[in-house]
């Protein structure tokens, strides 16, 4: 087929979901054979040439619009009361609508695909076979924050933020061929949602490490692992959260207990944890997976959630036993109690750690059964693979295998 991909943040580096999932869904399209035209937005000159350095033979061509931070979040501050959504206002260009344009004018596209909800102004009204991979359901998950903020403007921007997301993803959902999600909960919490097959659960994977790197480093005793971009509000409550309420009581049974909370761009109200010695802030680390494993517990305490969570699949493939909230496993599916261990209290959320700190075979078993849930259901290929036969049924052609 011959795609144009609309990715509003580029696919190098890979260092946020976003991205990496653009990134790995690139390679993974032209290693089966698709002709890609990549449309993104670059913040310089230089990251415009290291994206195409390293996707410059995975794509047909790339086309992109420069666009500095500063002068972004300049026009969304400006338009603040305005009726569009702020993620929305933030990626508003009218040199990327004529990119767009002109790239449609210019080429017989056999589909276009959407990367999020902040990009389907670009590509709503093109008259060509067109899927949205919206991921999450912004009105949930904004929904949610709005719910544990206790920040006064916080909740006072999400008072605003919440009602002009329902209203746009109601409206824009219905301009596209299909919207993938990544879980149930979104699916059925999309405003306005049109039935299946409309909107389908399409999730992503994530990198599965070989087995025997996975098993060549000791566990730590009683250390606990967290992982994450670091800067998102989602994460920084539910690390402090864990901290505040949970590890308290942990402590009393396991006072040398360690918590390793491990990712980029830690927020200020994170660096001011590892002021206890038990517990350690990274920041960016080279290779997550360093961490995960080393530690003997992994921890997902996400209050507000939707859709997948990169953390849990990877400390279940880190053949990690993973202590989560019902929210954190939504978009997972783990089985609770087979693969993973399911609290949404503080106390017990304490008791599960505590049971797996005392038990090295329990924390083996559930590990194994974790990392074997991780290789069948979680790998790029699987959810590609159904993406890729999606992407066949939109546009009508079959695959070149077909008969």
């Amino acid at each position: 087929m011959k795609l144009l991909v609309l990715s509003p943040r580029a696919p190098w580096p890979p260092t946020m979901a976003d991205s990496m999932t653009v990134d790995r869904m690139l390679r993974f399209l032209a290693d089966r054979g698709h002709t890609i035209d990549l449309v993104t937005f670059v913040e310089s000159k230089a990251a415009e040439a290291e994206l195409r350095k390293q996707h410059g033979e995975t794509c047909r061509s790339i086309e992109t619009v420069q666009r500095p931070r500063w002068r972004a979040y300049a026009r969304t501050a400006l338009t603040l009361l305005g009726r569009l959504p702020m993620q929305v206002q933030y990626f508003r260009s009218p040199a990327m609508r004529r990119l767009i344009e002109k790239q449609v004018a210019t080429h017989e596209y056999d589909l276009v695909y959407t990367h999020l909800i902040r990009a389907a102004q670009y590509t709503r009204d093109l008259p060509i076979p067109k899927v949205l991979g919206a991921q999450t359901c912004n009105t949930l998950n904004l929904g949610r924050m709005r719910e544990y903020s206790r920040d006064p403007f916080r909740r006072l921007f999400y008072g605003i933020e919440v009602p002009k997301i329902r209203r746009y993803e109601a409206e824009t959902g219905w301009h596209f061929d299909r919207l993938l999600l990544c879980g149930l909960a979104d699916v059925e919490a999309w405003p306005q949602l049109p039935q299946p097959p409309h909107a389908e659960v399409c999730p992503h994977g994530q990198d599965i490490p070989p087995l025997e790197k996975v098993r060549s480093t000791e566990r730590e005793p009683g250390t606990i692992v967290i992982t994450g971009v670091m800067s998102t509000y989602t994460n920084v409550d539910a690390a402090t959260w864990l901290v505040r309420e949970v590890l308290p009581i942990v402590w009393r049974e396991f006072p040398s207990a360690k918590f390793w909370i491990v990712g980029r761009n830690p927020q200020r109200a994170l660096r001011a944890l590892a002021d206890d010695s038990r517990i350690v802030v990274t920041g960016e680390v080279p290779d997550v997976y360093d961490w995960l494993r080393r530690a003997e517990v992994a921890v997902a305490p996400l209050r507000i959630a939707s859709g997948m969570q990169n953390k849990v699949v990877q400390a279940m493939a880190s053949e990690l036993p993973v202590v989560a909230t019902s929210r954190a496993n939504e978009g997972i599916r783990g089985t609770p109690g087979e693969h993973l261990l399911v609290r949404d209290d503080p106390a017990g959320f304490a008791d599960a750690l505590i049971s797996l700190l005392r038990d090295a075979d329990e924390r083996q078993r559930m590990g194994r059964a974790a990392r074997q849930f991780a290789e069948t259901h979680w790998t790029w290929e699987v959810h590609f693979e159904r993406f890729e036969a999606l992407l066949h049924e939109v546009a009508g052609v079959l695959p070149k295998s077909a008969p």
